[in-house]
């Protein structure tokens, strides 16, 4: 079993937590068929970190451009076609800013690129890979993913760490576990004593979580906002 595809670990909203976008528009790109996700109840586990990873990356196609009909048939014709279950956490993929392409290696020739959505290859154009979020495995596919919803912090998630959940590179410390300590009540500068953090990277870690007023604070409120 590879932890990275053979296994739910997310929840929708998780998902929609963890990439910073609104849950309407994750259940618009679920039921458009550019991504993949198993089936369960409510609440319960059904996106893969390869899932993750690939919502990651639609959010970034989306953003130079590309339609979501492209990006749709794109990787359904790569799932049908090519046998990839998560084409777009695999690092063979690129664009043009109109459409996605493959690369293609010929015997004795250099890596070339084919046109997925009409088999087109020899394309000219500057051509954009993947996502700098992305740590890529010798298989092609993605093996570690940077969540880009935190600043002054590098966080990331790797479903070989303490199953997928979010964690501080490099230490391991999970996300989880600082804003279990801000729910008891404990201040940055305890939590950045106990875990060996700066006050300001407790603060990255917590502004993601923290829940918009539904209205204009008085200067008299209290100095934290609730967590989601």
């Amino acid at each position: 079993m590879d932890p990275r595809f053979d296994r739910p670990l997310y929840t929708r909203a998780e998902v929609a937590l963890h990439l910073g976008l609104p849950a309407t528009t994750l259940g618009d790109w679920l039921r458009s068929g550019a991504l993949a996700a198993g089936s369960g109840g409510r609440g319960e586990p059904t996106i893969t970190f390869a899932g993750l990873v690939e919502t990651h990356m639609l959010r970034q196609l989306r953003r130079t451009g590309l339609s979501l009909q492209a990006i749709g048939e794109a990787a359904v014709a790569l799932r049908s076609r090519a046998g990839r279950q998560y084409p777009l956490a695999w690092s063979g993929l690129a664009h043009d800013g109109r459409d996605l392409l493959i690369e293609i290696a010929a015997e004795g020739r250099e890596a070339g690129w084919e046109r997925i959505r009409d088999s087109q290859g020899g394309l000219p154009g500057v051509l954009r890979r993947g996502s700098a979020a992305i740590g890529w495995s010798e298989d092609g596919y993605a093996a570690t993913l940077r969540l880009v919803i935190y600043h002054d912090i590098d966080v990331i998630v790797d479903p070989s760490q303490s199953r997928g959940q979010p964690v501080i590179a490099g230490s391991g410390l999970r996300v989880e576990d600082v804003l279990d300590r801000i729910r008891t009540g404990a201040s940055y500068r305890e939590i950045a004593t106990k875990f060996d953090l700066e006050d300001f990277e407790v603060e990255a870690l917590v502004r993601p979580h923290i829940r918009p007023p539904a209205f204009r604070r008085s200067p008299s409120a209290g100095p934290q906002d609730p967590l989601i």
